[in-house]
């Protein structure tokens, strides 16, 4: 509701002046409602009058809410608020779960999978490589965490460390036939 509708309300309801209803509602902080009750204590109004402009009150605001809502629907504000909701789910379970990177029986290295993906998006190519070369040197990787399923990917990290062991092995066999 208009400041001037605000007004044109409290002057028919508390039967005030144009200033006087003016005045009240700047006191009020531009609140009806309270504006209404002011004038009460002030001897000015009757308390049924009180009741009306709270019903009054409740039904405006009713229909602005549903207004607003009517033209909030799926704007680009929503969809940007849907991404940036996601980005945050996603980024808390990268953070409560784990890139852990082994050898033998020392402690594990743990590492987020939120740092983990952004270092593979940063530097693809040398985080390959020094993985792949980790494999060689006796260094296993798995995921942890309390969030997400790992079982698959950990046996698959096992078995490539596996394969590096096996390649590692044919090597050195193959190195000491030839000599």
């Amino acid at each position: 509701m208009e400041r001037n509708e605000m007004i044109k309300v409290l002057m028919e309801k508390a039967k005030v002046s144009y200033e006087e209803a003016e005045e009240v509602l700047q006191k009020c902080e531009w609140d009806l409602l309270d504006a209404i009750i002011y004038l009460e204590r002030e001897g000015k109004v009757e308390n049924n009058k009180i009741i009306e402009v709270a019903k009054e009150g409740k039904e405006e605001n009713k229909k602005e809410s549903e207004e607003k809502h009517k033209t909030k629907s799926c704007g680009i504000g929503e969809i940007f608020g849907r991404i940036v909701k996601f980005m945050g789910k996603v980024i808390s379970k990268g953070n409560e779960n784990y890139f852990e990177i082994n050898k033998e029986n020392k402690k594990p290295i743990k590492i987020s999978l939120t740092i983990s993906a952004i270092f593979l998006i940063i530097a693809f190519w040398p985080v390959g490589i020094l993985l792949a070369v980790g494999l060689f040197f006796g260094y296993q990787y798995s995921i942890t965490g309390p969030d997400i399923k790992t079982d698959k990917v950990n046996d698959i990290l096992g078995k490539a460390s596996e394969s590096a062991d096996n390649l590692k092995n044919d090597f050195k066999e193959s190195y000491k036939g030839s000599n």
